[in-house]
C-alpha cells in the first residue's frame, strides 16, 4: 500500500480525477487524501492523515454498515454505495461510492480505495434502500430502531402486554399494528382508543360499553371497545391520560379478563390483547398520584421505547423518499422527482419537536408549493430560528472533525453530574445508549476513586 501512494505518477493521477479518493489501512486510518476528496469533505491535508476514517467521513454508514468492512468480509470489491457523508463544517453530502480492496503480496487484504463521487443535486426518490430498512411500515436504519424491529418480532407472537413509549410523533401506533399484524390474531380485529381524547364519562362508555338508561342519552345498549377488540387486540393510545377512577375499572379487566357495562351488573368475559402507549413519563406520574402503580406495572410487561426524530438522524433522507411517495398519491396530477440536497441537507440538521409527523407535514407542504417536481429549501416552512445557534449545547450541534471538543464536552457534563449516566444524558439532549455509546468511542471512563 506504501508503493501507491509514493509513487509520484499514481499520486498526480489520483489528484486529476473528479473524485474523492481516500486509501485507508486495515486499522482504518487514512493514508492518502486527493484533492477531490479534500474538497468535497472540507478538509486539509494536515487533518486527515492517520485518522480513523469513521472521523473524517462521519456518514451514515459508518456505525452500523460499514462499505469497506462489507468488503473485506465478503473478501470483494463494493460498488453503487449511497449515502451521506458530513463535511468538516457539517454539511450533508450525498455520494455514490466504490470500495477497491487493496492486497499484500501474499493475497491478504492490507486496506482499501474509497472513491466516491458527490452526486446529482436533486436526490431521487428511490424505493430499494427503504424496503431494506422498513418493517411492518416503520422505516429506520438506526441502530435503536432496528433494535425496535427486533423486539416487534420477539414480542408480536405473544400475548404479552406491550407498553410503547416516546415522544409525540415518534410513531408509536405504527409499532402497535406492526406487533398485531405479526401476531397470531391478525386476523382479529384491531381496535384503537385514545384515551386523551374523551372526557372521563365518555370515556368509560367507549371502553366498557353501557346499557340503555345507564345514563341520560344513553337510548340503548352499546358495546364497548374491549367487546369489540375480543380474539384480537386493543390499542390504548395516550394511557397516560386516563382518570384515576377508571384506571381501577380498567386494572380489573387486564388482571381478570372481565368486565361490566355502564349501568350493569352484568359479568362479560374478554379475551383480548392489550398494547398502550403514551408520552408521558409514567414513573413520574405515579409519584405524582396521578397513575396508578399496580396499573403499571400490569401495563408494562415488555417494554418498547421509540428514538426521537432527533437521535436517528440517518433515517431522514430514507423517511423523506417514503413521504414524497406517499404524497403523491393526493397530487395525482403533479410529479414530484425528487428534493434538492440542500433542502434535504437542512431538514436532517433541523431538531424536529414534532418528530415524524412534523417531517411528514413538512413533506407535504413542500410538495404542493415546489415547481418542476423537486423539492427546494425555500419550499420548507421551516421556522427561521430552526438553524440558529442555541445556547443549549447537546451532542448532535457539535460538528467539528476535531473529535477532542465532543470528548471534553462528555466529560465535562459527566463531572458536573457526579457521573451520573441518567443526569448527563439528560443535560446533553441525548439517550442514555448514545451516550454509553459515545464513551466507548473515545474511551471515557470513571477515574478511580483512592
Amino acid at each position: 500500500m506504501n508503493q501507491l501512494i509514493e509513487n509520484p505518477n499514481v499520486v498526480r493521477l489520483l489528484n486529476l480525477i473528479d473524485d474523492g479518493v481516500l486509501v485507508i489501512s486495515a486499522e482504518r486510518r487514512v493514508v492518502y487524501i486527493n484533492d477531490t476528496a479534500k474538497s468535497i469533505l472540507k478538509y486539509d491535508e494536515g487533518e486527515v492523515i492517520n485518522s480513523r476514517c469513521r472521523h473524517i467521513a462521519r456518514t451514515t454508514e459508518c456505525e452500523t454498515n460499514c462499505p469497506l468492512t462489507r468488503a473485506i468480509d465478503a473478501d470483494e470489491d463494493q460498488t453503487n454505495v449511497d449515502m451521506w457523508y458530513r463535511t468538516k463544517d457539517g454539511q450533508e453530502v450525498y455520494c455514490r461510492t466504490n470500495i477497491c480492496l487493496i492486497r499484500g503480496d501474499k493475497g491478504e487484504v492490507v486496506g482499501g480505495v474509497e472513491i466516491f463521487k458527490n452526486i446529482n443535486r436533486i436526490i431521487p426518490v428511490e424505493g430499494s434502500i427503504e424496503e431494506r430498512f422498513s418493517f411492518g411500515g416503520i422505516i429506520g436504519r438506526n441502530p435503536a430502531m432496528q433494535e425496535v424491529f427486533d423486539l416487534i418480532r420477539m414480542v408480536a407472537d405473544t400475548d404479552s402486554m406491550v407498553l410503547i413509549t416516546g415522544e409525540s410523533g415518534t410513531g408509536k401506533e405504527l409499532v402497535a399494528n406492526a406487533i398485531h399484524y405479526n401476531s397470531f390474531r391478525r386476523n382479529k380485529p384491531f381496535v384503537k382508543v385514545n384515551c386523551a381524547a374523551l372526557n372521563e364519562g365518555v370515556l368509560e362508555s367507549e371502553l366498557f360499553g353501557h346499557v340503555k338508561g345507564a345514563f341520560t342519552g344513553a337510548i340503548s345498549d352499546k358495546i364497548g371497545r374491549f367487546e369489540m377488540a375480543t380474539g384480537g387486540t386493543l390499542f390504548l393510545d395516550e394511557i397516560g391520560e386516563i382518570p384515576m377512577t377508571t384506571q381501577v375499572k380498567l386494572l380489573r379487566v387486564l388482571q381478570e379478563g372481565e368486565l361490566e357495562r355502564v349501568g350493569s351488573s352484568r359479568t362479560i368475559r374478554v379475551d383480548v390483547r392489550v398494547i398502550a402507549a403514551t408520552n408521558k413519563n409514567l414513573e413520574d406520574a405515579i409519584s405524582k398520584g396521578e397513575f396508578r402503580q399496580d396499573l403499571y406495572y400490569r401495563l408494562n410487561v415488555f417494554h418498547i421505547p421509540l428514538p426521537p426524530l432527533r437521535e436517528r438522524r440517518e433515517d431522514i433522507p430514507l423517511l423523506v423518499d417514503h413521504f414524497i411517495k406517499k404524497v403523491a398519491t393526493k397530487m395525482p396530477f403533479k410529479e414530484v422527482e425528487g428534493i434538492e440536497a440542500e433542502a434535504l441537507s437542512r431538514l436532517m440538521n433541523y431538531d424536529f419537536p414534532g418528530n415524524i409527523r412534523e417531517l411528514e407535514n413538512l413533506i407535504e407542504h413542500a410538495a404542493i408549493r415546489c415547481q418542476n417536481g423537486v423539492i427546494r429549501a425555500h419550499d420548507l416552512p421551516l421556522p427561521t430560528r430552526a438553524f440558529a445557534n442555541d445556547s443549549q449545547v447537546t451532542l448532535h450541534q457539535i460538528r467539528t472533525p476535531l473529535e477532542n471538543l465532543e470528548r471534553d464536552l462528555i466529560v465535562k457534563t459527566l463531572e458536573s453530574c457526579g457521573w451520573r449516566i441518567n443526569k448527563t444524558a439528560q443535560r446533553l439532549g441525548v439517550s442514555r445508549v448514545t451516550l454509553w455509546r459515545k464513551m466507548k468511542e473515545y474511551a471515557v471512563q470513571k477515574p478511580n476513586q483512592d
